[in-house]
């Protein structure tokens, strides 16, 4: 026996380039086509699965509805510096980007609580097919208010309804369109929507209902404007309208909050900088009166007595002019930016300065009477504003406030006159008291003090006066401008789910395909075996095919094991089998001539007997006489196939009930002999390791050209191994796609324990259609159908075949 070449086993990324196989050429974009195309049913199944589950959801989808409105955010400041030009505040001092900022609070958890609140959404039906607008017109639910299940029911005629716990008692009930007040819940109920007489309700928490609100609102700013366009999508067309109008008025407030919470902060800030102002100038007033009724003051001569006396009294009236200045020009301003709508006169009469015209007092007491008059005629007389009588009394308001304006512009210039004549006195003063050199340097640092000190108390009064404005002038900087007439349902994206799917499909399906073949340990193809096994292939046998004219199959006695060859000796099969043929036929030499062959297989269900019988008929076409051997003793298939008896056969002849001639059934085929297995021993494996077998395998060397033995598998049962023994050599059958490697791999290994000449192997149910392997198959198909005739004589050999059997068995 020749000895066999050692083999190794590697590893490679896919069983369909050699899962262990040696690195090879990379991989073809034909490899990935094939593993694609054999794992075609798994890829269409889960395309199958994934688009018709993208169906079925997009049919179930929801009908949503989509209500819109246009908001306008103004600067919170812009009514503010109209009124007062000094205010210094700008809009980043409260948000960096308006209409950024604006979305995110208006789709803000606040924002939502607060109009879950405003509506009363925390009320909601149970049931997904009854909307909140086909119960209830209005609600509200207390803060405090339980969570659970309730029911409405309805009395027959649908006119009346009770609200009641589930399984529980009733909390309140009354007419259909009129309010019930359960204590915690209060709400307006619509007729029933359907037939139904209970609806279950529920209470759910605040959060929840805050979710739904935050889900559906959605905002973006139009480019080049502080415009944005808000929308709000729900599956009731009632209610959202509601929630978006109630969100942006719920936004509004918001802003106007803020305003109003900034300027108060601001304004309280400088009233406690105004009040440390008052106290430092009042403490250099202090300091500069103690200086003057000091000892060094009354030492001065009777003249710088009488100049600092002077002095004093001028620096005195001209605060008091500069006070009376102030007042003056804060209600001048008032009066020019918003009339008297936001001057009280009150306050006004109370701080006016004695010295301050007659007439703007006398113009405040007829502005306060008129303004009384009005009041009483829109109250009591239950006049409009357009009313006669009305027009003429705010007309005389109108007149006289003009009036007013004017006399106070008046007293503004007079005041000015005066402070400016006080102050140039007080410059003369000063450069008369510039003679008195030991009083100069203290007098003028406390002076200097003063001054500093009057400066920052006047300064921080303007602010104060600003401030008031601003928190006065606050009110929301939101406006809404195009009001949702209704909701429009939503186009649901079928189509895009139904594509996503699909898509998504095809991905799974190829990317399991790809996995499978990466666990797939199976021989597949011919480089699997030679990388693998280190043996040459002798021949790609394709997966037999139902003939022509028997009904779509295989005859059920034939149906395991098809003799293929002799039914259809033009079929693609029979060419393989005559390939097979040649490829052992080469390997027989003077030196090592090839009578006795063994087919096994590493396992069960792998082709072994089919080739076998087919080679054998194919090898008895050659002319010698030809013997072929069922050896299998534990499943014996090939009686059937030829249509002989099991019995007697060779375990008859190894245990001596029946002879050689009595075992054989000669010419079964032409030129080949058939020896059948005969019954089931009890023990196939003493008896094939018996002496007889060696004598009966040399009695029929004599006899044959050629024998071809069946064995069983040969990781199975010791069996084959027995046979190997007295066989030229053996040819291991792999069935493509089922064979594993490793067993592949133990079945070489032990064939070459024994020292049996392993001649090659033979990939059997290689699919022509799909297998790289299967091109040379295809191309004789394709080549042999060309040929007219040959359908007929197919046919004509077929039925031939069919009537011999019976005859020659």
């Amino acid at each position: 026996m020749a000895a066999q070449p050692e083999f190794e086993s590697t590893a490679a990324p896919f069983g369909e380039f050699g899962v262990g196989a040696t690195a090879g050429p990379s991989p073809h974009l034909s490899d990935y086509w094939t593993i694609l195309s054999r794992r075609l049913w798994l890829i269409l199944l889960l395309f199958g699965v994934t688009t018709l589950s993208a169906i079925w959801a997009a049919s179930r989808q929801q009908v949503l509805y989509r209500a819109s409105l246009s908001l306008q955010v103004n600067d919170p400041l812009q009514r503010t510096r109209a009124l007062n030009p000094g205010v210094r505040s700008l809009a980043s001092d409260i948000f960096v980007d308006p209409l950024q900022s604006e979305i995110q609070v208006l789709t803000s958890e606040t924002i939502a609580r607060e109009v879950a609140e405003a509506l009363g959404l925390r009320l909601v039906p149970v049931s997904g097919k009854v909307l909140f607008s086909q119960l209830f017109e209005e609600s509200w639910v207390a803060p405090d208010a339980p969570e659970g299940t309730f029911e409405l029911v309805y009395d027959p005629g649908g006119q009346r309804v009770t609200f009641r716990r589930m399984g529980g008692g009733d909390l309140v009930s009354g007419r259909v369109g009129e309010e019930l007040d359960a204590g915690f819940v209060r709400f307006v109920p619509l007729p029933p929507p359907a037939e139904e007489r209970i609806y279950p309700v529920r209470i759910r928490s605040l959060a929840e209902a805050a979710a739904v609100v935050r889900g559906g609102l959605s905002a973006t700013p139009r480019e080049y404007t502080n415009l944005l366009d808000a929308s709000f999508v729900g599956d009731d067309p009632v209610l959202a309208p509601k929630i978006l109008v109630e969100a942006a008025e719920a936004l509004r407030r918001y802003g106007g909050r803020r305003v109003s919470t900034a300027a108060r902060k601001e304004v309280a800030f400088i009233e406690e900088e105004l009040a440390r102002a008052r106290g430092l100038l009042q403490k250099s007033l202090e300091a500069i009166q103690a200086f003057k009724q000091s000892q060094t003051f009354t030492n001065l001569s009777f003249r710088e007595q009488t100049l600092v006396n002077q002095l004093q009294a001028l620096t005195q009236r001209i605060q008091e002019l500069e006070n009376h200045h102030q007042i003056f020009w804060n209600f001048t301003s008032a009066l020019e930016g918003s009339g008297l709508a936001r001057l009280d006169l009150i306050e006004v009469e109370a701080v006016l300065p004695e010295d301050a015209s007659p007439q703007i007092r006398r113009l405040i007491q007829e502005i306060r009477t008129d303004q009384a008059e009005l009041a009483n005629l829109l109250a009591q007389a239950r006049v409009t504003p357009d009313h006669p009588s009305a027009q003429a009394v705010q007309e005389r308001i109108a007149l006289r406030e003009r009036q007013l304006l004017e006399a106070f512009r008046a007293n503004l210039q007079a005041v000015e006159a005066r402070l400016g004549d006080a102050r140039r006195q007080e410059e003369q003063l000063r450069q008369t008291l510039k003679s008195f050199p030991q009083l100069e340097n203290e007098l003028q640092k406390l002076e200097l003090q003063r001054e500093m000190d009057q400066g920052t108390y006047e300064f921080l009064l303007s602010q104060l006066y600003q401030a008031r404005i601003v928190e006065a002038a606050a009110e929301p900087y939101v406006d809404i401008l195009d009001r949702p007439m209704g909701a429009s349902p939503v186009r649901p994206r079928s189509r895009v789910y139904v594509l996503l799917g699909a898509v998504l499909g095809l991905l799974l399906g190829v990317g399991a395909a790809f996995f499978l073949e990466y666990l797939d340990r199976t021989v597949r193809t011919s480089a699997d075996v030679e990388n693998l096994l280190g043996l040459p292939v002798l021949g790609l046998l394709p997966r037999l095919r139902p003939l022509p004219g028997t009904g779509g199959a295989v005859d059920e006695e034939m149906e395991e094991l098809p003799l293929a060859v002799p039914l259809d000796p033009m079929d693609t099969a029979a060419e393989a089998y005559r390939n097979l043929r040649m490829n052992l036929m080469f390997l027989s030499t003077p030196e090592q001539p090839l009578r006795v062959i063994q087919f096994t297989s590493p396992g069960p269900s792998e082709g072994k007997s089919t080739t076998a019988l087919n080679f054998a008929v194919l090898l008895a076409q050659l002319g010698p006489k030809v013997l072929l051997i069922d050896a299998d003793l534990r499943r014996p298939q090939l009686h059937r196939a030829l249509n002989v008896l099991r019995e007697p056969g060779l375990s008859n002849v190894l245990v001596g009930d029946a002879s050689l001639k009595e075992a054989l059934r000669p010419s079964v085929l032409p030129n080949l002999d058939f020896l059948p297995a005969g019954p089931f021993p009890p023990n196939p494996s003493e008896l094939l390791d018996s002496p007889g077998l060696e004598r009966l395998m040399e009695e029929l060397r004599g006899r044959y050209a050629h024998i071809v033995v069946d064995s069983p598998p040969i990781l199975a049962v010791s069996d084959a191994s027995l046979l190997a023994s007295l066989s030229d050599g053996a040819v291991l059958v792999l069935r493509s796609g089922q064979t594993e490697q490793r067993a592949a791999e133990r079945a070489v290994r032990q064939l070459q324990r024994l020292g049996v000449r392993v001649l090659g192997a033979v990939l059997n149910e290689v699919d022509g259609l799909r297998s790289e392997e299967g091109y040379y198959l295809r191309y004789y198909y394709s080549y042999r159908s060309s040929n007219g005739n040959g359908r007929r004589r197919r046919s004509k050999v077929r039925k031939a075949i069919s009537k011999a059997l019976p005859f020659l068995s």
